[in-house]
């Protein structure tokens, strides 16, 4: 059952800066088991939410990183292209997300390639009562400047959970989603390249036909997906055919498409969703 859980998997806009805005800067280090990450780049990216996705009216997004990485990598709803980088090597640091509303909650994601291949990037909730549990957030529509420091008094441990430390100032510009282009709902979602590709993406798994789903799907995800081919094996044709007739049943509970320019998510009537990102001419999946 859990290998045909991962085949679901399967189906699951650039962005500008303002003329003459600074760029960000991180001054500080983290330290992952006593070894330090000079943290150099700072970046800000404020969700709207206007998919409704999120439990949260809106979501800060600050990324403090060890290098230059496109703003984009921010952009999404939740599995952020940020997050995949860091699996593969391709950008370390620390990822703070929390609701501008409420300062006192945060969640930190640790952008560094964990220990064991497939296991998830590790997340630490900082919680505080009467403050903010940064140690200074300031932001305006258009900066972010804040600080962060963390000591952890653990004896490291390589093979369970990190030792964290950290102690980082930033100042970064505020970027946001790119906006709408389309809201299709109805009728006109099921109609939508996007969902078309999805029932063309589910035929192909019905056939076992992981050439064709390759040809569907984004380089990210083709990426992710080896992964789950390479676990489920000789039964991965099996699996894709039971995974597909899942998938047929919950197209037709797909209730919205959004787009925001390149990119765009299919809705549900459950609230899952579907990603795609638009490669060349041609809508891919992004799951």
């Amino acid at each position: 059952m859990k290998l045909l859980a991962l085949f679901l998997v399967l189906f699951s806009a650039p962005l500008h800066p303002a003329f003459g805005v600074a760029p960000g800067t991180a001054q500080g280090s983290l330290q992952v088991n006593g070894e330090i990450v000079p943290l150099s780049q700072a970046y800000a990216h404020l969700h709207d939410n206007a998919e409704g996705l999120l439990d949260r009216r809106t979501e800060l997004r600050i990324l403090l990183a060890d290098r230059k990485i496109p703003q984009d990598a921010l952009a999404g709803i939740v599995f952020l292209p940020v997050r995949q980088m860091a699996t593969e090597g391709q950008v370390q640091g620390l990822l703070l997300q929390l609701d501008p509303d409420d300062r006192r909650r945060v969640v930190i994601i640790l952008l560094y390639p964990p220990a064991n291949p497939g296991q998830t990037l590790m997340t630490q909730s900082l919680s505080t009562t009467g403050q903010q549990a940064l140690k200074k957030l300031e932001f305006t529509s258009q900066r972010v400047i804040g600080e962060i420091e963390h000591r952890d008094q653990r004896e490291p441990r390589f093979t369970d959970m990190p030792k964290l430390d950290y102690a980082v100032q930033f100042s970064a510009p505020l970027f946001h989603e790119p906006p709408i282009t389309a809201d299709l709902q109805g009728k006109a979602a099921q109609d939508s390249p996007q969902v078309r590709l999805l029932r063309d993406k589910a035929r192909a798994l019905a056939k076992g036909d992981f050439e064709a789903i390759r040809r569907l799907s984004t380089d990210g995800a083709n990426r992710r997906n080896q992964t789950f081919l390479a676990q489920a094996g000789a039964d991965a044709r099996s699996f894709a055919k039971q995974a597909a007739a899942e998938r047929a049943k919950s197209l037709r509970r797909i209730r919205r498409v959004v787009v925001r320019g390149e990119r765009a998510v299919a809705i549900f009537a459950d609230k899952q969703w579907a990603n795609f990102v638009r490669e060349g001419r041609e809508w891919k999946s992004d799951d």
